[in-house]
């Protein structure tokens, strides 16, 4: 098994607080804005697993950023609806940008290539 880069286990730790998170949210958003906030959370891991096995994380590279703003996008709905306090979602977004400058820096386009 390939070692784990620190950007999956950052990430893995910042699932389990999402997932602690929205198992507290009221029944009425179970099937809305938790379905969707877990879907692309559990999307974002598998996508970070791949990346650790593939050989040209490149192609991967705007579909992740993709999720992790939509990722920032539902967790700002779920604030405006007084689901988490501002400083979970403080908390949650500075992790979700660390995590994307840690996916640019492993992955991105480098100097000098083309994009």
């Amino acid at each position: 098994m390939k070692s784990r880069p620190p950007i999956y286990t950052r990430y893995y730790d910042l699932l389990g607080w999402i997932l602690d998170r929205t198992a507290k949210f009221p029944k009425n958003m179970r099937f809305g804005l938790v379905q969707k906030i877990e879907q692309i959370a559990l999307t974002l891991l598998e996508q970070f697993v791949e990346a650790v096995y593939s050989p040209d994380r490149s192609k991967m590279y705007q579909g992740v950023n993709i999720n992790l703003e939509k990722l920032r996008v539902f967790l700002r709905l779920s604030h405006d609806r007084d689901l988490i306090s501002a400083d979970q979602l403080r908390f949650a977004i500075g992790e979700i940008d660390e995590i994307g400058r840690m996916w640019h820096g492993w992955t991105g386009p480098r100097k000098g290539a083309k994009a």
